[in-house]
């Protein structure tokens, strides 16, 4: 088993392209987690992206079937549709930075749950789609409590 059979260098593209806006998030906004009342809404959101990072990036064998057949089309279509979501993704989150509004914000977190699960259901991983749709939970009860506190 060599080095490309575990990564999946696109995947990593992609996960560090989701992940990259979140930590200059944080490095330019406060955000404060102990002023949400549901401690366990919280924990699933980070578990939800922590895993949706992972496994788009890892190729770990279980609950995994790769792309169907045919495999080079279905690839190359799973490619592009995912560039042209990260390209939407990157677009709002600088929406998101000037304006600060709550469409901007769901806009992100619609997008970026459907890059991950798209990419569950195109690579066949059922693990992926489980924690895309996690993420998607998570956050958008982090996104309603957040803004309801703040704007």
């Amino acid at each position: 088993m060599s080095f490309f059979d575990v990564v999946n260098l696109w995947g990593l593209l992609f996960a560090a392209l989701l992940v990259a806006p979140h930590v200059l998030w944080f490095k330019t906004h406060s955000h404060d987690v102990s002023g949400f009342s549901n401690r366990a809404m919280v924990y699933i959101d980070r578990t939800g992206r922590f895993f949706s990072v992972l496994l788009m990036a890892v190729n770990i064998g279980v609950l995994e079937k790769g792309f169907p057949e045919p495999k080079a089309l279905m690839e190359r279509f799973w490619l592009i549709t995912t560039a042209v979501l990260i390209a939407a993704y990157l677009l709002c989150w600088l929406l998101l930075f000037k304006t600060e509004k709550k469409g901007a914000a769901l806009a992100v977190t619609l997008i970026s749950a459907a890059i991950v699960i798209f990419s569950g259901i195109m690579q066949v991983k059922i693990l992926l789609v489980t924690a895309g749709i996690v993420y998607l939970i998570g956050e958008l009860y982090m996104l309603n409590q957040y803004f309801r506190q703040n704007h």
